[in-house]
C-alpha cells in the first residue's frame, strides 16, 4: 500500500519552499539553458545531416533489398513454370542482361532504395525534421535533467526516491523499444506490405515518398518505445497498491488478447508486423509479472523481519 508522507518529508518541502518570483527565476534559467543545450545539438547534427538522413533511411533500404530479391525469385519461379509448361518466354520482361546467372530486375519491377520528393525544398524541409527529432533524442536526458531539477523541489523524499529509481530503467526500455522499431519493426513491416504486390499481374514499383516513409517509422518507433515501458508501468501500479502482484497473473490470456488487439491498432494491417508487436508485448507483461512477484516478495520479507 502507499505510505504516507514522514515528518523529514515535510521539512524537505519546507526547505525548498520558494517564493512566486524565485519559481520564475529558477524556470527562466532552466529553459534558457535547455534551449542553449537543444540548439548547440542541434547545430552538430544539422552539420552531419546528409549521414544522419543516410541512417534514417537504413531499415527503407534494407526492406527494399529483401524484398527485391524476393521479386526476383517470384518471377524466376514464373519463368521456370512457364519453359517447363512449353511456353516461349522473354526473360528481359523482367530481368536485366545477364540472367539468370545475375537476377537484376528491370527499372519498371525493381523497388528503389533512394527516397522520392515531390517539391524542390522538401528534402531540407525533411532533414530539417530529423535533425530536430535527432537533437531532442540526444538532449533529452539534459532536458529531462533540468525538468527534474525544477520539479524535484516540491517533491516528497519518498515521491524523488520512487522516480531516481525507476526513471533509468524506464528510459533504458523506452530506448530498446525505439531500437527494436527501428532494426526490425520498420524493414520488415514495409518488406511483408510489399510482397502483397508479388501476386499482382502489373507492378507500380518506384521510390517511397519520403514523408510517409518517416512519419510511418517515427510512428512505429515510438509506438515500441512506448510498448516497452509496460513491465515499469505494471511495477509502479504494484507498488502504490493499486494493483496486487498476483492479480496481474491472472489476467495473462485476456493480456494475448489486448496485445493482438493494440498491435491491430498501431501497426500496418499486416499479420506478420502484428505478431512483431503482440510477441514482445506479452515478453513484457511476462516479466512485468515476475517483477511484481519478485517486489511482493521482498516487501513481505521486510516487513516480517520488522
Amino acid at each position: 500500500m502507499a505510505t504516507l508522507p514522514n515528518p523529514d518529508d515535510e521539512q524537505d518541502i519546507e526547505a525548498s519552499r520558494m517564493t512566486l518570483g524565485e519559481h520564475l527565476e529558477e524556470l527562466r534559467s532552466r529553459l534558457f539553458r535547455s534551449v542553449v543545450v537543444l540548439v548547440l545539438v542541434f547545430s552538430v547534427v544539422y552539420a552531419w545531416r546528409f549521414d544522419v538522413f543516410s541512417i534514417i533511411q537504413g531499415p527503407h533500404q534494407k526492406a527494399m533489398v529483401m524484398l527485391n530479391e524476393a521479386r526476383a525469385e517470384h518471377f524466376h519461379g514464373l519463368i521456370q513454370e512457364q519453359q517447363a509448361a512449353g511456353q516461349e518466354v522473354d526473360p528481359s520482361i523482367w530481368f536485366e542482361e545477364g540472367y539468370p546467372e545475375a537476377k537484376v530486375l528491370t527499372p519498371s519491377y525493381r523497388s528503389e532504395d533512394r527516397l522520392k520528393h515531390f517539391s524542390a525544398d522538401q528534402g531540407f524541409l525533411l532533414r530539417l525534421r530529423v535533425c530536430f527529432w535527432i537533437s531532442i533524442f540526444l538532449a533529452g536526458p539534459y532536458l529531462l535533467l533540468q525538468m527534474w531539477g525544477f520539479i524535484a523541489a516540491g517533491l516528497y523524499r519518498s515521491e524523488k526516491s520512487v522516480v531516481r529509481r525507476y526513471l533509468p530503467t524506464s528510459l533504458g526500455l523506452f530506448l530498446g523499444g525505439v531500437l527494436f522499431g527501428y532494426f526490425v519493426m520498420v524493414p520488415y513491416a514495409l518488406y511483408f506490405l510489399g510482397l502483397d504486390d508479388l501476386n499482382l499481374d502489373t507492378l507500380e514499383v518506384g521510390s517511397q515518398i519520403a514523408s510517409s516513409y518517416l512519419e510511418f517509422m517515427k510512428g512505429l518507433a515510438l509506438a515500441m518505445g512506448a510498448v516497452f515501458q509496460l513491465p515499469v508501468i505494471m511495477l509502479a501500479l504494484s507498488k502504490l497498491g493499486l494493483v496486487e502482484a498476483d492479480v496481474w497473473s491472472q489476467y495473462r490470456r485476456h493480456m494475448v488478447v489486448g496485445a493482438l488487439v493494440v498491435a491491430a491498432i498501431l501497426t500496418p494491417p499486416d499479420p506478420i508486423t502484428q505478431m512483431l508487436m503482440a510477441g514482445p508485448i506479452v515478453i513484457l507483461y511476462e516479466v512485468g509479472v515476475w517483477l511484481t512477484r519478485l517486489a511482493a516478495r521482498r516487501e513481505a520479507s521486510e516487513q516480517a523481519l520488522s
